[in-house]
């Protein structure tokens, strides 16, 4: 998805940007959480091997329909080929374009275990069009969120985590900043080469190579 408004977004603080939309949004009162959970809650999240010699930053937004499609087609592949064999290491990072997204994040972060956040991530987005394209999307987003054993008291408590939505936002400031992000999905190759956009497996292969 082209980030079409980061431009307008840069030229404020995008802290202050978010807070605002959060503002706006239905948050009786604020869920404080402590900052060694906070910390634990945005543990970099991986697929592969540590020490595999590529490694691939993954910038997505749940409720970016490229974004989907890169982990319905392309991702499969790639991990059949590549990750599981040791030669990709995949690390994800929260890039939300907008409030569902900074939720179903949050949501997906609020798992327990590593496994948890990225079978959490693969759902959200194989189920996409279920949640976020509804006309109930919160509503819908609980639905998946009690596959994972989330409770409704749970995904109140998830939705009013101001402080960890902060996190996710200044994560994703900090890595605009670094590689400058304009759309997604983004894969930044070793700290050095970026490639952008949805593509086929092919066409993401030969970009590695």
């Amino acid at each position: 998805m082209k980030v079409s408004i980061l431009n307008k977004i840069f030229k404020v603080k995008r802290r202050e940007f978010f807070i605002g939309i959060f503002a706006l949004g239905t948050f009786p009162k604020i869920v404080l959480s402590d900052q060694s959970t906070i910390k634990h809650m945005m543990r970099s999240q991986f697929l592969g091997s540590d020490d595999a010699p590529i490694k691939i930053k993954e910038y997505f937004s749940l409720t970016c329909g490229h974004c989907a499609n890169f982990h319905k087609n392309t991702l499969p592949r790639l991990k059949n080929k590549y990750i599981d064999k040791g030669k990709i290491q995949l690390e994800f990072v929260d890039y939300p374009l907008d409030r569902l997204a900074v939720i179903a994040a949050a949501l997906a972060r609020t798992l327990p275990s590593d496994e948890g956040y990225v079978k959490a991530i693969d759902i959200l987005l194989q189920k996409q069009k279920q949640w976020a394209y509804s006309k109930k999307p919160l509503e819908d987003l609980y639905s998946i969120a009690k596959l994972f054993g989330v409770s409704s008291k749970e995904f109140d408590e998830i939705k009013k985590n101001i402080p960890l939505m902060q996190e996710i936002i200044n994560k994703m400031e900090e890595e605009s900043k670094n590689f400058n992000i304009e759309s997604t999905p983004t894969f930044i190759i070793n700290n050095e080469h970026k490639i952008s956009g949805a593509l086929s497996f092919k066409e993401f292969e030969t970009k590695l190579l």
